[in-house]
């Protein structure tokens, strides 16, 4: 159990999560978060500010952006979610989670506020970090879109670059089924006469550039304004090129790299040089955030590895996928996945099929789930066979049982509770 959300339970835990109650609808809006921005007494939302929106690799992008503020010298502000062991890491100012007194005190100026209707939690949380930003007098504010875009609360926040990294088929109960339907509601993180820079392609590209001119914003693409070239592999570490929009070419090396970093790098690096024209940019060694459970490698006592990452969609886990082939070529993985309900957890799943050597499903607690038994069953008409485990710590030793590399993936609260089992009990030797 977490700590800090313990402690705020009595304070949060009046407040509407949708992130656990998953609603197959959107139930709110921008109103009550501009409400809570301009309520007596509050300070002025930090600036600057960059907005990054998406369905994969925001996390990455945020950490990427605020770790190239602090190479250059500065202080930056990031919110994030979900988060994986504590509450706090939502909101960071530097390498620090925002203490727990500290949330404490903004929540409870912000939920003695008067307002029409109660915030929810992501809006509570969103003006919190707004305040505490403030507070510390960030260089850069950067903020995590929670869901979609359009009537996200972090879309209430005044911005001076936006970021749309990728686009895929998710939540699609709430924000449409088409991968045009869900552009439409991320592109507008994309304001009026500002600047966005994205990594969409194809159908999703095409409404993220009508979205741009309709509102007269600036738009810079992957691949087309700036982007990373002449990619090489020094051990673990990527070298190259990375172009910019305003014409520099400026050699970059990621230690410790995964190929899917680097558009997140480029991304980041991108929106820096537009937002921050004045603070270095360094690349040589770029900064090498480490985010728990995105990609997050463990060595095991036995010598084997183990791999925790949040991936749940198909082309998240046909990246993992990837990554897993390129840095062990010669084993296959044994996978421990679960499922927060609502997913499209069948194609997500069945990119790892050529991959994986067994599978090992599980019920993911702290939010509804699919059920394990019928992704064993989903798996067995795919000619795979899986064990059922009735929990994370059974689906872990199970995991244990086999040879590696061992990969944990399919939600981030999955791989959060086995991370949180990892760290509390080292297993035996074998």
């Amino acid at each position: 159990m977490d700590p800090a959300a313990e402690r705020l339970a009595p304070l949060l835990g009046q407040l509407v999560n949708y992130e656990r109650s998953r609603p197959d609808r959107r139930l709110w809006d921008l109103a009550t978060m501009r409400a809570l921005l301009t309520r007596e007494g509050a300070p002025p939302a930090p600036r600057p500010a960059v907005q990054v929106g998406g369905s994969k690799g925001k996390g990455t992008t945020c950490a990427f952006l605020a770790g190239l503020v602090h190479a250059a010298g500065g202080r930056a502000g990031c919110y994030s979610s979900p988060h994986v062991t504590t509450l706090l890491e939502r909101v960071r100012v530097g390498d620090a989670d925002i203490p727990v007194v500290e949330l404490e005190r903004l929540l409870r100026v912000l939920l003695a506020a008067p307002s029409e209707r109660a915030p929810t939690f992501f809006e509570a949380m969103t003006a919190a970090a707004a305040q505490w930003f403030c507070e510390q007098g960030v260089d850069l504010a950067i903020w995590e879109v929670g869901l979609g875009g359009r009537f996200d609360a972090t879309t209430a926040m005044p911005v001076d670059a936006s970021i749309v990294t990728t686009i895929e088929l998710e939540h699609t109960d709430v924000l449409g089924d088409t991968i045009a339907a869900i552009a439409g509601e991320k592109a507008p993180v994309i304001r009026e006469r500002g600047i966005g820079f994205t990594g969409t392609t194809g159908e999703a590209l095409a409404v993220i550039r009508a979205h741009a001119a309709s509102v007269r914003a600036e738009l810079r693409v992957l691949g087309e304004h700036f982007g990373v070239r002449g990619v090489r592999w020094d051990g673990a570490t990527a070298r190259g090129e990375l172009w910019l929009p305003d014409g520099r070419a400026l050699p970059f090396a990621l230690p410790d790299a995964a190929a899917f970093d680097l558009p997140a790098l480029a991304l980041a690096a991108a929106a820096f040089a537009h937002v921050l024209p004045d603070h270095p940019l360094r690349l040589d060694p770029a900064p090498r955030p480490t985010l728990p459970c995105r990609f997050e490698v463990r060595a095991e006592p036995d010598g084997e590895v183990l791999v925790l990452d949040g991936a749940h969609t198909e082309q998240s886990l046909r990246a993992v996928a990837a990554e897993v082939r390129r840095r062990w070529p010669r084993s296959r993985p044994v996978v421990l996945f679960g499922s927060a309900a609502g997913k499209r957890w069948q194609p997500a799943l069945s990119e790892l099929l050529a991959t994986a050597d067994g599978f090992v499903v599980t019920a993911v607690s702290g939010t509804t789930s699919e059920d394990p038994a019928a992704i064993a069953a989903f798996l067995a008409s795919c000619g795979t066979t899986a064990d059922v485990a009735p929990d994370a710590a059974t689906g872990l030793r199970r995991l244990r049982a086999r040879p590696g590399p061992r990969l944990v993936v399919g939600s981030f609260y999955l791989a959060g509770e086995v991370r949180r089992l990892v760290d509390a009990v080292p297993p035996p030797e074998r």
